[in-house]
């Protein structure tokens, strides 16, 4: 266990290579030389940890039997204080924020997907009447199905529309094919899908009935679910995802529906929005201030789901050491799980008792509540049950896997909370996962089920009792998804591992006092960030001031879009020089990817499949090129263009004209190489003229010249603007432009200006 070796000495982590083949060389850089001062500090604390009472005696110069009392009371102080700064580093929230709501004005044809079991009520008519009332062409579509071969028949019309609204998630029958899943629920997947299928372009707005609580009203876990299904929905598919939007349960049919005009127009990217009353409001992750002072002291009876797994185990750990009186752990081999032996030893100072028990199972964990209580009061649940699947694409994944995946995690929540009712309770805990508040790529099922849980958080607290789903970033410790085979990815990605106990102490003091619904994560913003927003905007994460640093500081160009930044890059390179640079940059952005540390690491030649790449690595490759480009290639690019130099080729391709395309009357020679004569040299600045922005001529200081040369030769003033025959003098007098070589239009431009006299 390196952790516990290394705690508290000082180790700093560095980056080494991941693997021995990549042949590539690294240097420690030397340690800063600490103060003297500093040095002190460390010696003192050091002696306190350690409990060595006689070096501190000596230090302190006072009799070691005086420090009896106080040093253990130092020790455990200051390793608390250790602990309490990191979970409170590691700790937010979900926030609104009020948003500006514009008229509305809509245009082109609207695909509206409606459940048919609503199909004739007074709000449903409200939506459809008012998008047609802001300038839409309604094509309203009943579903009544919820496969995925149904739907697709239906979304066909959907071609060539402005957008698609899903009503579906409104019918809230529960499935009874599929169990934990709702009809809503289901639907919605299988639309999502079938407009893939179709290869429909029009942004997908998912709306939802009282999804989300803005100001401490209650939610409703099912419509919560598909939110979590969207965040993942906007991962995978960012280039078709409009966003989630939602309205409250409960409002006048024809003035709710003004703020869900408003949102379809998406003000500043907002892609996360609830319409109330009183106004419009965008969904942020904020930094949690909440429940810093004070932390859950567990005692009584605490019920523990999942008890012998690797999360159960910590928590049931951290409940003996601080306080239970007895820790009861379900789960589904009960005594016989890995570990479980070992795990009851270890809680000898409490009594314990263990249960094969499927938390589904409402008469078992009736009976065992039961039997629990004989001796000391329930006060507290923590459920930490739930299953996972390999990660998959949105349109791989099946209603099937989705009910496996949300079984134990959301019927396991739903037997709990109708079990203890209303007994007033200490803490109801729900172990939740950041993949259903900012989404996790390949993980709609366990999306949708963590956002579930955060739905019912957030309906327990509406009703007054105790509730708080903590959404986990990625837990240290040897549990977890972090540390299973996808470990490195996370961490590539900025998800960083926590240490079981300032985590368990995060959870603690957000029972203790915060919020419903809390998010306990160590994430390492300059990495998550760019990959979060490669291919689109995020507002979810505007309002937090270190994310706000990286977006500011990323923006090129000073606010310039990306694909102009490269377009002004390329054009003042050859045609060789074009193909080397973009090879570059795609080879450094697959180097992102598999986490080296320069392009370097990839050679141009070697197929990507041979490098490490996947299907997830492969479209995150895609996601980050785009994001560098400006461009919108496929999800299948890196397959289709399996080495660098290929892929690089595309993309000369996709920025600069083809061999046979014209620009503005003349013959592109780049996409062939650069010109080997002087005609070739000729058109290669032509072509870079064209296709420089007019704004970089006029930051340059020379559109003015170019267009005074344009004019004289077209034949004087207002030649631009309608250009005219030039008169015989004025032919006589001046060379027309498409008769100047290179050198003489390019001196001719630079003349009058600044650095073109220099």
């Amino acid at each position: 266990d390196w952790a516990a070796l290394f705690a508290e000495s000082g180790a700093r982590k560095v980056p080494l290579p991941t693997y021995p083949f990549q042949h590539q060389h690294y240097w420690l850089e030397p340690a800063r030389t600490p103060t003297r001062a500093e040095t002190a500090d460390s010696s003192l604390w050091a002696a306190i940890e350690d409990g060595d009472a006689q070096s501190l005696a000596r230090d302190l110069e006072v009799d070691a039997a005086a420090l009896g009392t106080v040093l253990p009371a130092l020790a455990s102080w200051r390793r608390r204080s250790r602990e309490d700064s990191l979970a409170d580093a590691w700790r937010y929230r979900v926030g609104w924020t009020r948003v500006a709501a514009a008229e509305p004005r809509l245009s082109g044809r609207w695909l509206v997907l409606v459940p048919a079991v609503r199909a004739g009520s007074a709000r449903v008519r409200a939506v459809l009447d008012g998008l047609a009332a802001r300038g839409a062409e309604v094509v309203a579509v009943e579903v009544a199905e919820t496969s995925r071969e149904a739907l697709g028949d239906q979304v066909k019309s959907a071609d060539g529309c402005a957008g698609v609204v899903s009503l579906l998630s409104w019918d809230d029958r529960a499935d009874t094919e599929y169990g934990t899943v709702s009809v809503g629920t289901a639907a919605t997947l299988a639309a999502a899908q079938a407009l893939r299928d179709h290869g429909v372009t029009a942004p997908l707005w998912c709306v939802t009935s009282g999804g989300v609580a803005v100001a401490g009203e209650a939610a409703d876990p099912a419509q919560s679910a598909v939110w979590g299904f969207g965040a993942v929905l906007g991962l995978d598919h960012p280039d078709t995802f409009g966003g989630l939007i939602d309205l409250p349960t409960q409002g006048d049919d024809e003035e709710v529906p003004d703020g869900l005009f408003a949102a379809l127009c998406s003000p500043e990217g907002e892609d996360q929005l609830a319409v109330r009353a009183d106004g419009l409001f965008a969904r942020r992750m904020l930094r949690d201030r909440d429940g810093s002072g004070s932390a859950w002291k567990p005692r009584g009876t605490v019920l523990v789901t999942g008890g012998t797994g690797g999360l159960g185990s910590h928590v049931a750990r951290w409940l003996a050491a601080n306080g239970a009186d007895h820790v009861v752990l379900l789960s589904r081999q009960g005594g016989d799980a890995p570990g479980a032996a070992e795990l009851v030893a270890d809680l000898a100072d409490v009594r314990v008792t263990v249960a094969a028990c499927d938390v589904t199972d409402r008469d078992a964990v009736a009976a065992v509540l039961a039997e629990a209580e004989r001796t000391h009061p329930l006060t507290a649940v923590v459920h930490t049950a739930g299953a996972g699947l390999p990660p998959a694409p949105v349109t791989e994944v099946t209603a099937e896997e989705f009910a496996a995946v949300t079984g134990a995690k959301v019927r396991g929540a739903l037997v709990l909370d109708e079990l203890v009712g209303d007994r007033e309770l200490d803490a109801f805990v729900l172990f939740s996962s950041g993949a259903g508040v900012w989404g996790s790529g390949g993980q709609a099922p366990y999306g949708a089920g963590n956002a579930f849980l955060d739905g019912l958080a957030q309906r327990r607290r509406a009703r007054g009792l105790a509730a708080t789903s903590v959404a986990w970033g990625g837990w240290g410790g040897g549990v977890g998804m972090i540390d299973a085979d996808g470990g490195d990815q996370w961490r590539r990605i900025g998800i960083l591992p926590m240490d079981p106990a300032p985590a368990l102490r995060a959870m603690a003091r957000a029972v203790a006092g915060g919020p419903p619904n809390v998010i306990v994560a160590d994430i390492d913003w300059a990495r998550f960030v760019p990959g979060y927003t490669m291919a689109r905007e995020r507002p979810l994460l505007r309002q937090l001031p270190e994310v706000a640093e990286i977006l500011a500081a990323d923006a090129p160009g000073g606010g310039a879009s990306r694909r102009e930044v490269l377009l002004d890059s390329l054009a003042e390179l050859t045609g060789p020089e074009r193909e080397a640079f973009l090879t570059d940059l795609v080879r450094r952005e697959a180097a992102a990817v598999l986490g080296h540390a320069d392009g370097d690491a990839v050679e141009p030649e070697r197929a990507f499949k041979d490098t490490g790449f996947d299907s997830l690595t492969a479209v995150e490759l895609r996601n980050r090129i785009n994001a560098a480009t400006g461009l919108q290639l496929s999800p299948t690019v890196v397959f289709d263009y399996p080495k660098p130099t290929t892929l690089a080729r595309k993309l000369r391709t996709e920025l600069l004209p083809t061999a046979n395309e014209t620009a503005n009357g003349t013959v592109d020679g780049l996409a062939n190489g650069a010109a080997t004569d002087a005609d070739g040299r000729e058109r290669e600045i032509r072509r870079v003229l064209a296709s420089v922005p007019l704004r970089r001529f006029h930051e340059l200081g020379v559109l003015d010249a170019l267009v005074r040369l344009a004019d004289s030769t077209a034949g004087g003033p207002g030649g631009l603007s309608g250009l005219s025959e030039p008169s015989t003098a004025a032919e006589a007098e001046n060379t027309a432009i498409a008769d100047l070589d290179a050198d003489e239009l390019v001196s001719r431009a630079m003349r009058g200006t600044t650095f073109g006299n220099d």
